[in-house]
């Protein structure tokens, strides 16, 4: 394959510092810069143009999703490898929806990541062993789910539902409709009893499903 041209996205020094380290060792993956927020990522990504950009999820006290979602609508040649200590559902599958590439926890085998990468430049997608099964229980459940007939849902809930499937956080959610982080939560709370489903993810598939959104 060509060269990959890769972003590092953390705000730990140390980890950039060793997976520069790593990926410098192969002459087919060109390490093209580093960020440590997302401000900083977005401009790296407008001027160096990275085929993949590997991000954390928490990038100090900002949501690495948001550069996911910005890669996914202007640069959707650009894969995501989402590369962090985070494996609670929320943010699996907010990276997921926001265009993920891969999916791998920091306790992946380093010397992995040149594989993962060249696999994603050829567009296949990729997720650590120890949330494959996750991912998949997720899936059927999602199938499993029963056609919801008589739907209730204002045009207030389904933006919310809209921002949920952007993988937005109650808190973004809130700074973006101007209400508080509490008040979203329990408006997401009765979206869920509404569409009957047990989280965020069950709602944003059946709201797809039922063209709600």
């Amino acid at each position: 394959m060509e060269q990959a041209n890769v972003l590092i996205v953390d705000d730990h020094p140390i980890v950039r510092q060793g997976v520069r380290s790593l990926l410098s060792a192969y002459p087919d993956i060109c390490i093209v810069g580093e960020a440590d927020s997302p401000q900083c990522a977005i401009a790296q990504i407008q001027s160096a143009k990275p085929d993949v950009v590997l991000l954390d999820i928490r990038l100090g006290q900002h949501n690495g999703i948001s550069v996911a979602r910005y890669l996914k609508e202007t640069h959707p040649e650009s894969r995501v490898i989402v590369l962090t200590t985070y494996d609670d559902d929320e943010s699996i599958f907010s990276a997921l929806e926001a265009g993920a590439y891969a999916y791998l926890l920091k306790d992946v085998a380093l010397d992995e990541l040149p594989e993962v990468i060249r696999t994603v430049c050829k567009g296949q997608r990729c997720l650590s062993p120890k949330l494959l099964d996750r991912v998949l229980v997720e899936f059927q459940q999602n199938l499993s789910t029963k056609q919801v007939q008589g739907i209730q849902l204002s045009a207030a809930d389904q933006e919310i539902l809209s921002l949920m499937a952007e993988g937005l956080t109650n808190r973004e959610i809130g700074d973006h409709l101007h209400f508080s982080e509490v008040t979203v939560k329990k408006k997401v709370q009765a979206i869920l009893e509404e569409l009957g489903v047990a989280n965020r993810t069950q709602a944003v598939a059946l709201a797809i499903r039922q063209n709600i959104i």
